[in-house]
This record gives structure tokens, sequence and C-alpha cells, in this order.
């Protein structure tokens, strides 16, 4: 009895009945019910979930623990970090604050810890000193910006800084919010592991350098922005080092001494933090020190260091952001808005997977982006995940989102009791603060020697990116890193593998790579096998391959594909098989073909020679001749249509020469291609096979 006809559905059919069951879902999920209605309220507010169900006697001791440790964190870096995007200290604090009460009761990680980010920061104020300049200039009836675009945030008025960073931190929260409410999670984490540590490692450099003047106290030094704005900054300084203000400096290198000490000898001994398990807040003890010592010493009067001087108390009343700014930003933002929601679906799903539980990125990106929405009305930067603190609320022991709000009251206490007791803190202190925590990223810098060893294409990606972040500015050098990661990708697939296989020696079943010694080629048979989709980047150079193998007793062997396609066999077999004689000219072209053994036949050499004859030279056994072609699909993803129409060319010039074409460990998706395009019906059913063993026996 014969076997039914396979039929596959037609992709419209396949996309009716995929909506059809969307539609259907979402329509059971949003019936009133009860406990539809309960589930989606939890869903939105993942807060009443952890809380109602909150482990008093396990998780309480932990988390305040780990939330008094992730406070006392993000006091110096907020402040630093408020600097670095452009504002006051005190802006830094307050997204400390604000936007981790939002995310705590959206947010779906347990582990994430929200506030201040160096790499976010440093791109906040690249917006902010770009767009200010743009505005005064405006405001000054002027078409060129202040100073060609290298004043100082000094020299810009505050309520133009102001403005313009609440406006950036409302557009990403924005961008945020709509990527999540369009299920685009899954663009945040697009960009590979390579790519996004090239590009921090770049950027950690942009905020080191940052800091350099906060350090060295020299006047004078302009800040830069655009392409070789590193190269210029350096040249400037150097030039100008002879102006150290060296008050500052000792200062400084105080600071940096102690911090990194710290930070080596206890913080980062395995030894050490067995014993106290808790790291040593350092920073804070800085900041402490350091503002005591300065008002103690009088050290803005008395010796020129400059302090913070404006850290007001208490909360700020709502301010509406200025919607006017909002069109020029939006599309400077959403290079931010990627970065931030990357870095922070990244660190939440490391703690997923390390705790064994879930994560959804997209009400994570409408969190961090209802969380950034919410800031913007406080005056508050652009808040994202942080790895150091994330770090430290897991090792030290939170386990739930309550480390978020016990770090929230202890941030809360200083904005409203504390703060004032800050102004005379050093600026220095800060950039020392900032350059000690960017270690471990510029470490990874080294991250090049892993990569070398695994991967070329992976270790350039990463060189890429970090030399281009470096060279020209962060914004360019995110692009062109995700440009050449695309790039590389299109590569990829278009220099797909193919492997020829052949039979292991004294088996029937096991099947494998020419290139192994142990492997012969069945006689009378090719096998080969795409590693990758076959496409119209590839399907030209694949199907010409197996056009060479159609020439008898011609040796073809694994290879990449190339975008050029190898010579046409076809014209060549032709010209062999019809007597025809090939044309003449001038120069004489051999070519010489070198069978591989099959089943243990000799060698034979097939001499042909552009002139008048053909010469044929065999060894005592003459190769049976080619009677099938197999194609192992079992590494093919997709066919698209240019591949089946070259496909079935292939097929309807086997079946002239009599060589049979079998596809073999189809997927059920590339049987249906095969079937819609009308490969299939050039074909016998009995030419799909199961397996490439399955096919053999048969042939």
């Amino acid at each position: 009895m014969a076997a039914e006809k396979y039929q596959p559905l037609a992709p419209w059919t396949q996309l009716h009945r995929s909506l059809r069951t969307r539609i259907v879902g979402w329509i059971r999920r949003f019936r009133c019910s009860a406990g539809c209605m309960k589930n989606q309220i939890v869903s939105a507010f993942p807060i009443l979930d952890w809380l109602l169900n909150y482990k008093i006697r396990s998780c309480l001791m932990g988390d305040v623990i780990s939330g008094c440790t992730v406070g006392i964190l993000n006091i110096p870096q907020g402040m630093a970090y408020g600097v670095l995007s452009g504002v006051e200290p005190i802006n830094g604090l307050y997204a400390s604050f604000f936007p981790v009460l939002i995310y705590s009761c959206l947010c779906t990680s347990q582990h994430a810890s929200v506030g201040t980010f160096a790499v976010t920061s440093l791109m906040t104020g690249g917006i902010v000193h770009t767009v200010g300049a743009e505005m005064i200039a405006h405001r000054n009836h002027t078409e060129t910006p202040v100073d060609n675009g290298t004043a100082t945030f000094d020299k810009m008025p505050l309520d133009i800084r102001l403005q313009v960073t609440i406006a950036v931190t409302l557009a990403v929260g924005l961008w945020q919010v709509l990527m999540g409410v369009f299920r685009l999670g899954y663009l945040a984490v697009f960009l590979s592991d390579h790519l996004v540590k090239g590009f921090t490692c770049a950027a950690a450099f942009h905020v080191f350098t940052s800091q350099v003047k906060l350090v060295f106290g020299i006047q004078g030094l302009e800040e830069r922005y655009g392409p070789l704005k590193l190269v210029y900054f350096y040249i400037d300084f150097f030039s100008k080092i002879s102006q150290t203000h060296v008050p500052t400096l000792i200062v400084s290198l105080i600071c940096i001494t102690i911090l990194y000490l710290t930070r080596v000898l206890v913080n980062q001994n395995p030894r050490v933090m067995k014993i106290i398990r808790v790291p040593f807040p350092i920073e804070l003890l800085v900041i402490i020190f350091g503002t005591l010592a300065s008002y103690e010493l009088d050290l803005e009067s008395e010796w020129g260091v400059k302090t913070v001087q404006n850290v007001p108390t208490g909360l700020p009343a709502p301010v509406l952001p200025h919607y006017s700014i909002i069109p020029e930003i939006l599309g400077r933002t959403f290079s931010l808005a990627i970065v931030a929601s990357a870095v922070l679906i990244s660190l939440a799903k490391i703690f997923a997977t390390k705790h064994n539980y879930k994560i959804d990125a997209n009400q994570e990106l409408i969190a961090i982006g209802a969380s950034n929405i919410f800031g913007s009305f406080f005056l508050c930067i652009p808040a994202t995940g942080a790895l150091a603190r994330s770090a430290v609320q897991e090792s030290v022991g939170g386990s739930t989102q309550m480390v978020s709000l016990v770090s929230a009251v202890i941030v809360l206490i200083v904005l409203v009791a504390l703060g004032r007791f800050l102004q005379p803190l050093p600026k220095a202190c800060l950039g020392a603060i900032i350059m000690v925590a960017l270690i471990n990223m510029l470490k990874g810098a080294l991250e090049v020697r892993n990569l070398w060893k695994v991967s070329l294409i992976d270790a350039s990606i990463f060189m890429v990116t970090l030399l281009a972040t470096l060279l020209l500015d962060v914004d360019y050098g995110l692009a062109i890193g995700v440009l050449y990661s695309l790039l590389v990708f299109a590569f990829r697939m278009q220099y797909g593998r193919v492997a020829v296989l052949g039979r292991v020696r004294g088996t029937l079943d096991e099947i494998k790579p020419l290139e192994d010694p142990m492997v012969d080629e069945v006689s009378g048979i090719k096998i080969f096998r795409l590693h990758g989709p076959l496409y119209s980047g590839n399907a030209e150079s694949f199907v010409a391959k197996i056009r060479k193998a159609m020439i008898s007793n011609v040796r073809v062997v694994s290879s990449y594909l190339s975008p050029v396609p190898e010579l046409e066999a076809t014209e060549m077999d032709e010209t062999m098989t019809s007597g025809q004689q090939p044309s003449s000219g001038n120069n004489q072209t051999e070519i010489t073909v070198v069978t591989r053994r099959q089943d243990q036949a000799t060698d034979a050499v097939i001499n042909i020679v552009q002139n008048n004859s053909l010469l044929t030279k065999a060894g005592p056994r003459q190769a049976k001749p080619l009677r099938a072609i197999i194609i192992d699909c079992s590494a093919i993803n997709f066919i698209d249509v240019v591949g089946t129409e070259k496909l079935l060319r292939l097929v309807n010039e086997c079946n002239k020469k009599g060589i049979r074409v079998v596809f073999a460990a189809c997927s059920d998706s590339v049987r249906d291609i095969l079937y819609l395009s009308g490969v299939a019906a050039a074909l016998p059913e009995e030419n799909f096979m199961s397996s490439v063993s399955d096919a053999i026996d048969e042939l």
C-alpha cells in the first residue's frame, strides 16, 4: 500500500492558526473572573506576590543587612555619578531613592540592584553637554554652540543642565516602557556578551578620563566631545600638567591609596571576607573623613580645594519636565535606553539562572522604564542595574527586593537629615571613588586573551567595539560595534561550512566527515551536510559544490562556502559525456582532479587537457559512477526562496543524468518549504529519508 503523500500547511494557513491561537489565549486571559483578575494584578505588580509570601524567619535578617550595605554603597556612588552626569551630587542621590521604590514594586528580579551606573551616567553627561550648549546658543541667538562644544559643565547654567537631564531621564523611560509594552525585551539582549564587554570597558576609560580634572585640580582643562576626544583631551592634559593643583592631588592620592588597599587587602581577600562577610564600607568612610578633614582644615578657603557645596536637605518637589526638549533628544537617548536595558536584563538573568527562578524581560523593561519616568519628575538622572551593587546584595545574603526598600530608607535618611553635612566634601574624593570603582571594568580589556583562544571572530567583535568606542565616542562606538556584529553574523551565514560525509570503516550506520582517516566514501554516493541556513547568500555556492561532485570520480572535500561560486561542473560533464571538444585557445590549461579512495579502490587520475584531445589515465580498478547524492538537512534551520530555486534546478539536472537526489533528516519546517516550493514534486516520496544511514541502506 502506497504511503500517504505529505501535505504541508500553506504559510498563510499557519499564520492564521497562530494568530487565532494567540487571540483565543488573550481572550481567555482577560476573562472577567476573580482568578483571572488576580493573576493580571499580580503580573503587573509582582511585589504583591513576593511580599504576601515573604518568609520573615529565613529572609528578613539577610535582607536587612544586605539593604543597609547596598544603601551605604549608594551614597558615595550616587553622589559621584551625579557629578559625572553633568548635574549635582544630590541628583545622583535622588536616583538612588525614587526609581528604586518603583522598580522594587514592578520588577521580577529578586537580586538586581537599581540606581546609578557609570556608563549610563557618562552617556547622560554627553547628551546634557551637547543639548545644553545648543540651548545656550539658541538663547543667545547664535548659530554656534558655546565654546564650539568644548565648554565645561561649570560654565553651563545649572537650570539648563537640570532641564536637559530630567528630559533625558523621561525619554529613556519612555523608550523602555515602549519596548516592554511591545514585547521587545529580546532586542535588549541581542547585544552579544563580548560586544557589551568591549563597550563597557572602553566606556570605563572615558569615565576614568572624565575624573582626571577633578583628581589633578587643573583649571581650564576643557571637556571634549566627539571623535578622538580622548586623544585631544590627553594632549591638553599633558600640556597643562604643570598647572596641577598640588593640595587637590594630595587629597586624591590619599583617597585612592586608601580605597585601593582596602579593596585588595580586605574586600577582595577571601580569607578576610569569610570572617567579616560584609564588604567593608570604605567609600562611605572616605566621604565621612574627607568631609571632616575639609571642614576642620578649611580646604576650600585656605588651600583652594573645590568642594561639593550645594547639597540641599529634604526631598525635592515634583517638577514637570520641559516637553519641548523631548523631540530634540529622543533619537539621542535611544542608544542610552538600549544600553541601560541590556545591562539590567543581563544582570537579572545572571542571578535568575544562579538561583533557579525565572524573570520576564518585558516586565523588567516596564519596571525600569516606569522608574525612570517617575524619577524624571524628581530631578533624577537615568537609573539602571549595577553589577557591583547587585553582586554585593547577593553575596551578603539578600534574597528579595526587600533589600532595595531597606537601601532606599538609608538614602532617605541622608537626604532628609544628613545632606547639609556633606557640603564641605572635596570633589576630589568623589573622583577617587569613581576611579577605583572602575578598576575591574578597566581590567576587562584583558578579556581579549580568553576570546582569542576560543574564537578569532568573537575577539574581533570585542576589539572593534573597544577601539571604536575609545577612538570615537560612546555613541559611535556602540553603533559601530552593533553594525560590525551584524556584518559578522551575515558573513558567518554566508560562509557556512559544507561537510562531505562518509561511512566509518567497519560500521554500517556511523557517518562522519571525510577528514577522518578512518572514514571512506560510500561507493557511487556523495553525502553533503550544510551547517547553517540555505539562503540567497550561499545557495549558489552550495549547489555548485554538489554539481562538481556530479563529475565521475571527482574528489570533493569539506570546506567553507564562498560568496563567489566554484566553477560550474555541468558544462564540463556535458562536454565529457557528449564527446564534444572544448573550444581551443591560445593558452592551454590543464586541470588535474584526484579522487579519494572509494571502498578501498585505488586512486584514479583524470587529466583534462584543454586542447584537441581528452586523455584519461585510470588505476587498476575503475570507481563506480555516481548514482546518488544525499543532502543531510539535519543542520539546516531554514531555506529561503532562492535556495529552493537552486535545489529545484539541481534536482532536475540530476534526474536527466539518472542521479538520485535524497534529502535526509529534514526538520518539519524545512520539509514544508521543500514541498511548498515544488522541490518535492520533482522527486518520489521515498527520496525523503529520516536519516543518512537509512538513505545509504536504501540506496
